[in-house]
């Protein structure tokens, strides 16, 4: 069938991307990272828990002849391999070969590791400028804690800031779940945290009233430092069912934490016995604070929905958008442009449900691209013909310049699907058509964030 392609010369803004983001401790990795972290979620099903926690443990922390030693005693490269042959016939595996012959030509398989490796060693803001030029991508909004402007310009990475970190002070209960995956997040929360306590210039405020001010101080400065919204990336560690409650209650729950942690909490998971309830309602009351904040400051915020990664840790069920309801509905917030992105898979409707019910919501398809052939023109297909024209922005969720390239190009093709069909059954004119192509791949966008092309 010859699709007309509506989306030709029209330049896309990423609305969700991880351009310029490195793990801290991590080194510097090629493609085959990004196979090996599917790999973690088979590897996990198929040898002991307490054996597997060791083994990423081992592998986290850098000790990478321990991990060598314990995985050939648990026949972990096996099962790697095994994941590797498994995965070849997934779209994300399709897109990943079609991003490194898109970004390095014909290179055999067994140097493709190596390629790209080097790439990102030697110039890695100029190798995802190449990825930008060959989508026909003006510009990325990255999640990432902090970044180089000058390495990484503004006009073309623009940064998006975390509010996790501000929401949990004292840690997290100690994790009794499967998997890694949920305590890599706690991590990297409480890193981000202890940051930007120490470019503030301070320690953990003793008080929440003025740990309050040192999250909202802390985030005016990264605003006038470029940052152009918010995330929530909670659904990896909670529920998505944030409650408003009060400053009595929330400062009883500071109370509860600071006092019954039985050691400083220092980043590791189990390191301290925190009340459940004293630790969701303090979030809670910071999460809306924060929020109450960014009507203000006029800040956008995204929301992690649906499924995570292929590492047990994230609850599907605690992650379905419906449980923010009660945010979404606050009186207080219902000027907050809010982005609930990734589709929400497996909720998709959900989310669209949500946005006809909300005028300020919008969503996001990034991550589907790469993951998902069918499914992204399915969901595409029910939020174009049931959303106002505003509600749906393109994105890609990578950090990854091959899979920026192949997830723009497989959105691109996806959008023509649609807006082609659409036109067909003359539910669009061929003008509307091309209106839609323009609102989803960057118009939408530069309007939520108040910012040009």
């Amino acid at each position: 069938m010859n699709v007309p392609r509506y989306t030709e010369g029209i330049p896309a803004i990423d609305h969700h991307s991880h351009a310029g983001y490195v793990r801290p401790g991590q080194p510097v990795t090629g493609v085959d990272h990004y196979l090996l972290e599917v790999a973690h979620g088979h590897v996990e099903g198929r040898v002991p828990h307490a054996d597997y926690q060791r083994y990423m443990s081992l592998h986290e922390s850098g000790d990478e002849t321990g991990a060598h030693r314990l995985a050939v005693e648990l026949g972990i490269p096996d099962l790697i391999r095994e994941s590797r042959t498994f995965q070849q016939t997934s779209v994300h595996a399709v897109a990943l070969r079609e991003g490194c012959e898109a970004l390095y030509g014909p290179v055999p398989s067994d140097r493709i590791d190596e390629v790209s490796r080097h790439a990102r060693q030697t110039d890695p803001a100029g190798l995802y400028d190449r990825a930008l030029l060959l989508s026909g991508t003006s510009a990325v909004l990255t999640d990432i804690p902090e970044i180089d402007s000058e390495v990484w310009p503004h006009e073309r990475y623009k940064p998006i800031a975390r509010i996790d970190p501000y929401l949990y002070p004292f840690g997290h209960p100690r994790w009794e779940g499967r998997g890694t995956d949920a305590p890599r997040f706690r991590r990297i929360f409480w890193r981000i945290l202890q940051r930007q306590l120490e470019i503030a210039g301070t320690s953990l405020p003793t008080t929440l009233s003025e740990y309050t001010d040192f999250v909202l101080s802390s985030l005016a400065r990264r605003r006038d430092a470029g940052f152009v919204g918010l995330k929530i990336a909670s659904a990896y560690v909670r529920s998505l069912d944030f409650v408003r409650t009060d400053h009595a209650t929330a400062e009883a729950a500071w109370h509860t934490l600071r006092t019954g942690a039985d050691q400083p909490f220092d980043g590791r998971e189990g390191e301290a016995d925190l009340e459940p309830a004293a630790h969701k309602a303090l979030a809670d009351h910071l999460a809306y604070a924060i929020a109450e904040w960014a009507v203000a400051a006029g800040l956008p915020m995204q929301i992690h929905t649906g499924f995570g990664h292929t590492e047990p840790g994230l609850r599907i069920s605690t992650a379905n958008p419906l449980l923010l309801e009660e945010f979404l509905g606050d009186p207080a917030l219902n000027t907050l442009r809010v982005v609930l992105i990734h589709g929400g898979y497996p909720y998709s409707s959900n989310l669209a449900a949500l946005a006809q019910m909300h005028g300020n919501v919008r969503l996001d398809f990034s991550w589907m691209p790469y993951l998902h052939h069918h499914a992204v023109v399915r969901v595409l297909e029910e939020w174009l013909e049931l959303l106002p024209a505003d509600r749906v922005l393109f994105g890609t969720d990578t950090g990854s310049p091959e899979l920026h390239v192949s997830a723009t190009a497989r959105s691109r093709t996806a959008l023509d699907r649609v807006l082609h069909a659409g036109v067909t059954d003359r539910l669009w004119t061929v003008g509307q058509a091309t209106w839609l192509a323009e609102r989803v791949l960057h118009r939408n966008l530069c309007d939520v964030y108040g910012i040009d092309l």
